[in-house]
């Protein structure tokens, strides 16, 4: 026996299966592990959660706007007087026995709580730089040549087209909020100017927490806007242009998040492969918690097309399959 040979006193059986050491993903060099583990963190939190958009692009889907005022508004649509108006929002309360939040404690926690704060921003094929803002009520916002804003508009045209331009004004860049909440000017597409949120004035003063107007020539502090969108659209947009950035292809798992399709191994994927191959009389699905564990573990193993007919010869849908 060689001196140099390390012999494990581990007792082992035959056809006893070795467990894989788990390796680690942290990368030491050029900083991809911090984008792959930033990716992960996004894909595995909950979906319906609320981020910060870091790029035009993953401005996309249910979004919530954050107005420049104080006390802190947000973009609104108020369908019963048929107006476009700044309205308060809920500030998160700090737990029991704590101070009171900070401003950036605030814009991380802070969501829509009425359904007419969400607006459902979206593109159209071959202009992916300019958007439109979709209603609760499925009408869009509308700029007017005269400035005012208006969301009465049941389709799209040059008036409900905006560009979302990053803002890199003095007083934002020297926040130190602006690398953790990114901001944002929305910029009107057919006569470039911008949405503004100034102070009211005058009469108004009481009534508006402030005075939205689309008729600034420059972007400044009042036209920066904060836009949180729900977790699932950001990571769909954010992980389309890394695969554009690298030029490989995701895994099968990432394939079926960008598509829409249901989480790997989740009840909503084995009733969506039963349908594709293991449906008869009108479609019927048997599903069972073991039945998923097994198919789980097969998948692991490699050997999911043998547990599948395993599976539809022990169900007798296919008398071929025996």
């Amino acid at each position: 026996m060689s001196s140099s040979g390390i012999v494990s006193k581990k007792l082992k059986f035959k056809g006893e299966k070795s467990k894989k050491k788990k390796r680690s993903h942290h990368h030491s060099s050029g900083g991809g592990g911090e984008v792959e583990d930033d990716m992960a963190a996004l894909a595995a939190a909950d979906p319906r959660g609320w981020v910060y958009p870091e790029s035009p692009m993953e401005i996309n889907g249910p979004a919530f706007i954050l107005l420049p005022s104080q006390p802190l508004t947000c973009l609104a649509w108020d369908a019963q007087r048929q107006r476009v108006y700044a309205a308060p929002v809920d500030i998160p309360q700090a737990p029991e026995g704590m101070n009171d939040l900070s401003e950036a404690e605030i814009l991380q926690t802070i969501e829509p709580s009425d359904i007419n704060h969400v607006w459902v921003i979206s593109r159209l094929s071959g202009s992916e730089d300019v958007i439109s803002l979709r209603t609760s009520t499925g009408t869009f916002l509308t700029a007017t040549p005269s400035g005012t804003l208006t969301a009465t508009t049941p389709s799209r045209g040059p008036l409900e087209a905006f560009i979302p331009i990053s803002n890199s004004s003095p007083s934002a860049s020297s926040s130190s909020l602006s690398s953790a909440f990114p901001g944002w000017s929305i910029q009107t597409q057919h006569n470039s100017k911008y949405i503004s949120a100034s102070e009211p004035t005058g009469l108004t003063i009481g009534k508006l927490k402030a005075e939205l107007r689309a008729d600034v020539d420059t972007a400044g502090e009042n036209e920066l806007v904060r836009i949180k969108c729900q977790r699932e659209f950001v990571y769909k947009a954010r992980l389309a242009l890394q695969q554009e950035k690298d030029g490989v292809s995701s895994s099968s798992s990432k394939k079926r998040f960008l598509e829409g399709g249901p989480n790997e191994g989740s009840i909503e994927d084995e009733l969506a492969r039963n349908r594709e191959s293991q449906t008869w009389g009108g479609g019927r699905t048997i599903v069972s918690e073991k039945d998923r564990r097994e198919l789980k573990k097969a998948r692991k193993e490699g050997k999911l097309g043998e547990a599948m007919l395993d599976r539809r010869a022990a169900l007798k849908s296919d008398r071929y399959a025996k």
